[in-house]
C-alpha cells in the first residue's frame, strides 16, 4: 500500500528547518493573504496552492506533528498513526511497533487491546483577515453586515482527526482522511454577523474573537475585517474629516452671502464671507465622521466660483462699467 506523497513543508511555506512557530505563522499569512480563494475566485490553481500551504501550516504548527516529520520524513504520517509499516504474509500492516501490541491490534482489527490513544497536542488555530467593503454612511454611522466566507474548519468527514479507517482483506487499515488529505481541517463557507462601530476608517480592524480558523483540538483563533471604504459621489475622507466641492455664484464670492452645502446628516446652509477666492475652504464644525470617543470630525468645503455663461445684454452691460471702475482691461 502506496503511502499519501512526500511534500517538503518548509519548501512549501519558505522557512527554514529550524524556522520558529512565530516565522512558520507569519509565513503562513503572508502567503494565505496570497492564494486565498476569495482573493483569486476561480482560480484552481490558486485554491490548490492554498490548501498546500494550509495543510503545511497545520503540521509545522502542531509540535506533535512537526516532531513526526522531523522525524520520519516520508513516512511521517504512517508513523503518527501507528508507526512503520511491517510486511507479513502479503499484507501490509499498520501497527503501533512491538512494544505496543495493544495498539498494533487495534490498527489491525478495529479494537483488539482497546487501548486508548494519546490525544493530539491541542493547539489554537491561527487568525484570519478578510477585508470589508463598506459604504461611507455605514462607515460614519454604523451598521450591522452579513458576510460569506470560506474559512478553515474541522473536517466533516473524519471531525478534525486526519484519520480514516479502511477494510481491506479482512482488517481495518487506518489511513489518511480523503476530504482533508490527512491535516484535519478544510475550508468551510461561514455566515458571519458583524457589527459596525460608529466612525471607523479606510485601514482600521475589527477584531472578532475566537471566530477565526479551527485549531487542532484548541480554541478557534480570530477574525479580523480590514475596513475598506468605497469612494463617494459628494465625499471624500480623510480620517474622521470629511471634503466636499461647494459651487458659488460670481457675485456670492465678490459679495458674500449664503449658499446650500450638502453633509451626511443632510443640507444645511453655509454663510460665504465676501470675496472668498476659489479652492479656499470653509469649516463646518461637527459634520464630519464620529468616533468611538464621541468626538466628530469636521466637514470642509472646497470653494468652486461658477462664472455665468449667457449673461444679459444689462447684466453684459453692468459688468464692462464695473470693469472700467476697476481699471480691468475686459472685453466690454
Amino acid at each position: 500500500m502506496n503511502g499519501p506523497q512526500y511534500k517538503d513543508y518548509y519548501k512549501i511555506l519558505g522557512v527554514p528547518r529550524d524556522a520558529s512557530a512565530k516565522d512558520i505563522r507569519a509565513a503562513f499569512r503572508r502567503l494565505a493573504r496570497k492564494y486565498h480563494p476569495d482573493v483569486n475566485p476561480g482560480d484552481r490553481a490558486a485554491e490548490e496552492r492554498f490548501k498546500e500551504i494550509s495543510e503545511a501550516h497545520d503540521i509545522l504548527s502542531d509540535q506533535h506533528k512537526r516532531t513526526q516529520y522531523d522525524s520520519f520524513g516520508e513516512q511521517w504520517r504512517r508513523s503518527s498513526q501507528g508507526g512503520w509499516p511491517a510486511t507479513a504474509g502479503g499484507f501490509e500492516f499498520q501497527g503501533g511497533g512491538l512494544s505496543d501490541l495493544g495498539e498494533l491490534f487495534e490498527g489491525l482489527f478495529g479494537g483488539g487491546g482497546r487501548r486508548q490513544r494519546t490525544a493530539r497536542t491541542a493547539a489554537r488555530g491561527e487568525d484570519v483577515e478578510f477585508g470589508i467593503d463598506l459604504t461611507l454612511e455605514e462607515a460614519a454611522h454604523g451598521a450591522t453586515k452579513s458576510l460569506e466566507l470560506k474559512i478553515q474548519d474541522a473536517c466533516p468527514r473524519c471531525g478534525g482527526t486526519g484519520g480514516a479507517r479502511t477494510s481491506r482483506g479482512g482488517f481495518d487499515i487506518g489511513a489518511a482522511c480523503s476530504e482533508c488529505r490527512g491535516h484535519g481541517r478544510v475550508l468551510q463557507p461561514r455566515r458571519v454577523e458583524v457589527k459596525i462601530p460608529t466612525g471607523v476608517v479606510e485601514g482600521q480592524r475589527i477584531r472578532l474573537a475566537a471566530q477565526g480558523a479551527a485549531g487542532a483540538g484548541g480554541d478557534r483563533g480570530d477574525l479580523f475585517l480590514v475596513v475598506r471604504v468605497r469612494p463617494h459621489a459628494d465625499f471624500e475622507a480623510q480620517g474622521n474629516d470629511l471634503y466636499t466641492d461647494v459651487s458659488i455664484p460670481y457675485t456670492v464670492a465678490a459679495l458674500g452671502g449664503e449658499v446650500e452645502v450638502k453633509t451626511l446628516m443632510g443640507v444645511r446652509t453655509l454663510p460665504i464671507p465676501a470675496g472668498v477666492q476659489s479652492g479656499q475652504r470653509i469649516r463646518v464644525a461637527g459634520q464630519g465622521i464620529g468616533s468611538a470617543s464621541g468626538k466628530r470630525g469636521d466637514l470642509y468645503a472646497r470653494v468652486r466660483i461658477t462664472v455665468p455663461r449667457d449673461l444679459s445684454p444689462r447684466e453684459r452691460s453692468l459688468l464692462a462699467e464695473l470693469s472700467r471702475l476697476r481699471g480691468e482691461q475686459a472685453n466690454a
